[in-house]
Parts: structure tokens; sequence; C-alpha cells
């Protein structure tokens, strides 16, 4: 398990990088008010504008993938064992974090059964609580956050986190590469039990694995190179492509119900 907030790569892109952490997602060196510069003849308000017009694209900004591995699927009941978080830059994996987490509670076996994660493995381990401020430092700098099945996780950690979890995704662009996956011109139509899954996803689009599925880490790795291979089927603004994403998920989740009323004796 690497150690929270650990480096995997090297410093480029104006990016401050240190061993155990860092100071922000986003280039040291953005123009306008940002570094005491501005662009000539321009007020601050008009350099703000200015730099917006510059970083349109959701795929050229900053995203930050969020997953966790919990001891079971009930946010009410249940408890995070594993909080990982891939910043993730065109293209690239820039940073890697995760780390276990003590639940607070015994892991059943079914759900070690799926990510291998026991009882032992967590006894030492931080309880959730004592990360979060860490933690949530990062989600605040981030331009996008990115997921596979975002309700998930993000249900999780509002339950856990609060409002300290809300407001820190607080007008943020979300895009769940789940979502992308199922559009039609995607994998809607992709054959087989779990054709959806972010591991079938991955080997429909012809991307290696790396790492351990069903642990945090890589499924956040997995999940922006997934994202990543799809993202021509987003609209570019990234606040646009969150709002498809939202609209595509009502959609979907209609269809299914009304697939599973069809599939019901009368």
């Amino acid at each position: 398990m690497l150690p929270f907030w650990g480096v995997v790569q090297r410093q480029d892109s104006g990016f401050w990088l240190r061993e155990w952490g860092f100071d922000s997602l986003r280039p040291s060196k953005r123009p306008g008010p940002h570094d005491g510069t501005l662009p000539a003849g321009g007020s601050r308000a008009r350099s703000d504008l200015w730099y917006a017009s510059c970083v349109t694209a959701w795929a050229d900004l900053t995203w930050l993938c969020i997953d966790t591995e919990t001891t079971g699927i009930d946010p009410a009941r249940d408890r995070i064992v594993e909080l990982a978080a891939v910043v993730f830059q065109r293209g690239e994996v820039v940073r890697r974090m995760g780390m276990l987490v003590n639940p607070q509670m015994p892991i059943p076996a079914e759900a070690t059964a799926i990510h291998g994660i026991r009882d032992e493995d967590v006894a030492g381990c931080p309880a959730l609580l004592e990360l979060q401020e860490r933690f949530l430092r990062h989600v605040r700098a981030a331009d996008v956050l990115v997921g596979y099945n975002w309700p998930f996780d993000a249900g999780f950690l509002h339950h856990a986190l609060g409002e300290a979890w809300s407001e820190a995704i607080a007008g943020k662009p979300v895009l769940d590469a789940l979502v992308v996956v199922r559009l039609d011109q995607v994998g809607r139509f992709w054959k087989g039990p779990g054709r959806h899954k972010l591991e079938r996803a991955a080997e429909q689009l012809g991307i290696p694995w790396e790492g351990k599925s069903h642990r945090a880490s890589s499924d956040c790795m997995m999940t922006c190179r997934v994202l990543w291979r799809l993202r021509e089927h987003l609209p570019e603004d990234a606040q646009e492509a969150a709002l498809k994403l939202q609209e595509a998920r009502k959609k979907q989740e209609q269809d299914f119900a009304a697939w599973q009323k069809s599939r019901t004796p009368t």
C-alpha cells in the first residue's frame, strides 16, 4: 500500500510536488491575479475571465478521481475501509494517493471476498475523520471530480464527513465514467454479465489493467484512463459535460426501471 498522498511521478507542468503532499493541484504559474501579473491593459476581473477562456476543455483541467472500498453497500450502516484519489492531467497520472482506513467495525467476509481487506489489515490504521482535512484540502483544489458510479462513493463520503464534504465539492463538475460507458454510442449494447463493470470496460477499450482490481487506488487510475479514452463523447466544457451526464444517468435509470418492470410477471 502506498503512503497516503505518495508521489508516483515527476515534477513538471509548474506543479509544486513534495515528498508526502502537495500545496496545489493547479499550475503554480497561473496567469493573472494569482501570480501578481495581469494581461496587458486588463483589470483583475478581466484577467480572471481571460484565464477562464484559456482553460475551458475539461480534458485539459486537473481531475481528482476518488474511490472507496467499504464494508458493504449501505452508507448508513457500513463504513469505508480504503480511500484513494488520483490526480490526473492530460492523459497522465500526476499523483496517486491511498490509505487503508479503520472502519471501527468488523469487515464482513463477503466484503473481504471482493476487495481482500481484512480486519487485521486495518487494525492499526487511522479512522477516516483523522484523514478528513488532508483529503478535503485536495478535493477543494481540484478542477473536476471523477468517479466510477460516483453516487456510491459520494454517498459514503457524505454520510461520513457531512457538510464538510458537501462544501468541498460544491459547484465542481462531476464526471461519472460509468455513465459514459453506458451511453448508447459507447457500451450500452456490450454483451455478457458485468459488461459495464470497470474491469470489463477497460478490457473492451483495450486498456491494460494496472494493479489489483477492487482496490481503490488501482480503480481510480483505471477510471481516469477509461474516461480519457472516451472523452470525445462529451462536450468540451466541464459544466456542460457534467450536465449531460446527469441527464444521461437519469435516462439510464428510467430505462433500467422500465426493463425491470417488463420482466415482472403480471
